[in-house]
């Protein structure tokens, strides 16, 4: 019966080829391109974000909620608006104050800024990265001061930010800029892609939003407006739906705005056509929007569907961890450097060994023996007491799972000390926030101390 049911209701429904008119779009547009182009434009000029980076002064955008909440109410009143609006013909003039007035502590918009913004928003909000990439812009203002700095001024700047390779890769290329460029970043994307780093899409964002050159760029935010305009198939981190994408980024790219398209269609993938809220009712694009079409006519159930979810992701590797947070009698906590390559590349944390899973059960008993001899080598001689600070401290990346279990020692004064055979640093609790530490470490020293707070404050730039 329930089989009779469900094959009545699919008669019922139309084919997706009905419903879109026999015009699924793999290689191109269909000739729709310049209504998409204005479309998006139009909407681009008005309603964009202000971020730091595009020489917006502040206040910047740095909250969704608040964004989405002012852009529906525009979008009302804009309609009462439209009701007393008089009929008479002319041109709408968009005027931009900011572009009358003085811009108060804006920052000057150059290439280097886009680049830096472009490596910090892989994988993180712009919202977390306002803060991060004014604070950078401040510390690094130029190619010429990045690539002079130290790796440990670089980590510092960039902890708590994540993917902390981003940073290193950024480092290198600075250097690389300043040796085959004298310290000004190319134009064109083949020379962009040499700078060590950077790829397709991050030569095709510095192309075209730095220099205005046509050049299309395709992220997660394009896939997804992408799979919804088109209605493609595919999961959203298909290699296929991604050459697809590519190739109609190509054919729609403006020609003559490519710097402000670009950063339209991924304004609206960020702000719009949001992967799990999407705001329909306020996407420029809409009525050419495929899955907007299937989902009306009951085809789809709703334009969440494009792109398809990845049928089983890789669960995250859990690993266990012991910690030895060592404190000084002035307060002030021992941390060393992790290597220069992999996880948390060169940041500080607390001299910590990783233990088998069926270690756990046990953890009390061999850690502590492990970690007197590995705190040996940081001069600390072999019988320091160490006492549990209880459950493990929990810590998740985007592909590990961390469990620390924290032994705390305190070194009294006059303690016997011998010669470090690695480097150590004895931070304060704000001395180690200045230095710039790791989301992990954060959670660790407010377990250890609990006025730390748990995750680390926002600190808003002031000009």
């Amino acid at each position: 019966m329930v089989a009779e049911v469900e094959d009545d209701r699919a008669r019922q429904l139309p084919d997706i080829e009905e419903v879109l008119g026999g015009d699924v779009p793999v290689s191109g547009w269909s000739g729709s391109e310049p209504e998409i182009r204005e479309a998006l434009l139009k909407w681009y000029d008005c309603e964009r974000r202000r971020l730091p980076w595009r020489g917006d002064p502040p206040p910047w955008s740095e909250n969704k909620a608040k964004l989405r909440s002012e852009a529906a109410r525009r979008e009302f009143s804009k309609f009462f608006r439209l009701k007393a609006a008089p009929r008479a013909g002319g041109n709408v003039q968009v005027i931009d104050l900011d572009e009358s007035a003085e811009a108060a502590g804006a920052f000057p918009r150059s290439a280097y800024g886009v680049w830096v913004s472009e490596v910090m928003l892989q994988q993180t909000q712009v919202e977390v990265v306002i803060g991060y990439w004014t604070r950078w812009m401040d510390r690094f203002p130029s190619i010429d001061a990045l690539a002079a700095a130290k790796a440990e001024e670089v980590n510092a700047a960039w902890a708590g930010l994540g993917f902390y390779g981003r940073a290193r890769r950024l480092h290198e290329g600075a250097r690389y800029v300043m040796e085959h460029h004298g310290g000004e970043l190319p134009q064109n994307i083949e020379d962009l892609l040499r700078i060590p780093g950077v790829g397709p899409y991050t030569a095709g964002a510095i192309a075209s939003i730095a220099f205005n050159k046509r050049a299309a760029v395709v992220d997660g935010n394009v896939v997804r407006v992408f799979s919804r305009l088109a209605a493609l198939t595919g999961h959203g981190k298909s290699p296929a739906l991604h050459r697809q994408c590519w190739k109609l980024a190509e054919a729609l790219l403006d020609p003559e705005r490519p710097s402000a398209f670009n950063q339209a269609l991924m304004e609206l993938g960020a702000t719009v056509c949001t992967p799990l809220a999407p705001a329909c009712s306020r996407c420029p694009v809409r009525t050419a929007c495929k899955a907007q079409k299937l989902a009306a006519a009951g085809t789809v159930t709703s334009v969440t569907g494009f792109p398809a979810k990845q049928a089983s992701q890789k669960p995250r590797r859990h690993r266990v961890l012991a910690l030895a947070a060592v404190v000084n009698a002035k307060g002030a906590w021992m941390l060393v450097r992790r290597p220069p390559n992999g996880l948390l590349a060169g940041q500080l944390e607390f001299p910590a060994i990783e233990l088998d899973q069926t270690q756990e059960t046990v953890v009390s008993t061999q850690a502590i023996s492990c970690l007197r001899e590995l705190l040996a080598d940081f001069g600390l001689c072999c019988d320091l007491p160490l006492t549990t600070l209880g459950a493990p401290i929990e810590h998740v990346f985007s592909h590990e799972h961390h469990f620390m279990h924290v032994f705390r020692g305190t070194v009294p004064a006059g303690f016997p000390a011998a010669e470090p055979k690695r480097d150590v640093h004895w931070l304060t609790p704000s001395e180690a926030e200045e230095a710039g530490i790791t989301s992990g470490l954060q959670k660790v020293l407010h377990g250890l101390v609990p006025e730390v707070p748990a995750k680390r404050a926002a600190k808003r730039h002031k000009r």
